[in-house]
C-alpha cells in the first residue's frame, strides 16, 4: 500500500508527508498511540518513504519532492521483509523484556557507520518505554549528537514511562488507537461467555474457575496466532544447512518477538475486561446503556451492578489494573490470574 493510500487509514501520516515534501525531517520521532500495529505500519511507511529508490528526494524544498514510495523496488521490499541492513528494529529481548544497554550500543555504533545503499539510516525502537535506566541514558547521547542522514523512530503505547529528556528531544506524533468497534469485534465473543459465568445468579467458586478457563483460552489463542504469524517471518528464509549460530540467533529473536507481541496482546485483553467492568460500574450509577462500551452485554453487566455496590465495582477495575502491573514482573501468569480473579467483588 502506497503512502497516500495509507494516509486515508492513518491521517496522522499526513504530517510526515508534508515534512518530507518540504525537506524538513527531524532526526528523532516518538510515535505514540494505543494500537501497536498502527505504530509499526506508520514507522515502516516512514522508513520506505525516505529511502524508496523510485521516489524523488532533495535536500531543499521543491514542488518535485514527493513522500511517496513504490512498495515494489528492492529497497521497499527489503524494508517490508525486515531484511534491509540500513533499516533495523530494536525490540525488547532480555528475559525481563527490556531493551538493554548492548542493544543501544549496537545502535550507536551502526548509526555512525556509512550507509550501504540507503539515503537515510533508520532505527525503529519498538516498546521504547522498555529501555532500562542504563540503556535510556546511553540513548540520550545519540539523541544529543545524532549522526548525519540518520532517523530514529521510537514507538510507545506508554510514553509517560520514557525519560522526559528523551521525550523532549523527539518530535512527537500521536496516532489514533483502537476504536470501540474494533474492541467489540475482537473481544465481545469471549467477554460474553466470561461475563455470563461471573454474573450468573448464585455464581460460586466453580463459576469463577470457569471464567478463568475462558480467559486462559483467549490468551492461549492469542499466543498461537502470534507464533503462527512470526515463524515464517523469522525462520522461513533460512536454508536447511544454515550455520547453527545463525539459526540459534534467529530462534532467540523469534522467541523475543513472540513474547513481546504476546504481552501487548495480553494488555489488550485486560483493557477490554476493564471496559466491561467499567460498564457494570456505570450501570450501578444509573448510567444510560448508550454510554456502555459493550451494550450487548448489558444484561450481565446489569446483573453484576444490582448485587454489588459502586465502590466495590470500582475496586474491581483497580484490581485488574494492579494485575497488569504484576504481570510485568516475573510472576507466574496462571497463578497471578487465579489470585486476582478470586478477589473480584461479585
Amino acid at each position: 500500500m502506497a503512502f497516500a493510500e495509507l494516509i486515508s487509514e492513518i491521517p496522522t501520516l499526513g504530517i510526515l508527508k508534508k515534512s518530507i515534501e518540504s525537506a524538513r525531517i527531524g532526526h528523532a520521532y516518538l510515535f505514540t498511540g494505543a494500537d501497536r500495529e498502527t505504530l509499526d505500519r506508520a514507522a515502516v511507511a516512514f522508513a520506505k518513504s525516505v529511502n524508496c529508490t523510485q521516489a524523488t528526494h532533495a535536500s531543499e524544498p521543491s514542488p518535485s519532492n514527493v513522500a511517496e514510495y513504490c512498495d515494489h523496488c528492492t529497497t521497499c521490499e527489503q524494508i517490508s521483509a525486515d531484511h534491509h541492513g540500513d533499516v533495523q528494529w530494536i525490540r525488547p529481548e532480555s528475559k525481563s523484556r527490556l531493551i538493554t544497554l548492548p542493544q543501544i550500543r549496537q545502535l550507536m555504533e551502526t548509526l555512525h557507520l556509512k550507509a550501504n545503499d540507503a539515503r537515510t539510516k533508520v532505527w525503529m525502537i519498538a516498546d521504547a518505554d522498555r529501555m532500562n535506566q542504563q540503556s535510556a541514558n546511553a540513548f540520550l547521547k545519540t539523541l544529543e549528537e545524532p549522526p548525519e542522514n540518520s532517523l530514529m523512530i521510537l514507538l510507545s503505547t506508554q510514553p509517560d514511562r520514557l525519560l522526559e529528556t528523551i521525550q523532549s528531544r523527539c518530535l512527537r506524533l500521536n496516532f489514533p488507537g483502537d476504536s470501540s468497534s474494533t474492541m467489540k469485534s475482537e473481544h465481545q465473543s469471549w467477554l460474553e461467555v466470561f461475563a455470563r459465568q461471573l454474573a450468573a445468579k448464585d455464581s460460586g467458586m466453580l463459576d469463577r474457575y470457569k471464567a478463568l478457563d475462558t480467559l486462559m483460552e483467549k490468551l492461549a489463542e492469542a499466543r498461537h496466532q502470534i507464533e503462527d504469524g512470526l515463524k515464517d517471518r523469522f525462520l522461513g528464509d533460512l536454508p536447511n544447512d544454515v550455520e547453527p549460530k545463525i539459526r540459534e540467533k534467529r530462534d532467540k529473536e523469534l522467541k523475543a518477538a513472540i513474547e513481546g507481541q504476546y504481552r501487548r496482546r495480553r494488555t489488550d485483553v485486560f483493557n477490554a475486561l476493564e471496559w466491561w467492568l467499567r460498564d457494570a460500574w456505570l450501570l450501578s450509577l444509573q448510567a444510560e446503556i448508550s454510554t456502555l462500551t459493550f451494550p450487548d452485554l448489558a444484561p450481565a453487566s446489569h446483573e453484576l451492578a444490582t448485587r454489588t455496590d459502586a465502590g466495590k465495582l470500582l475496586d474491581n477495575i483497580r484490581l485488574i489494573e494492579k494485575l497488569q502491573r504484576v504481570l510485568h514482573t516475573n510472576v507466574q501468569e496462571t497463578l497471578a490470574l487465579e489470585v486476582h480473579l478470586l478477589k473480584l467483588n461479585l
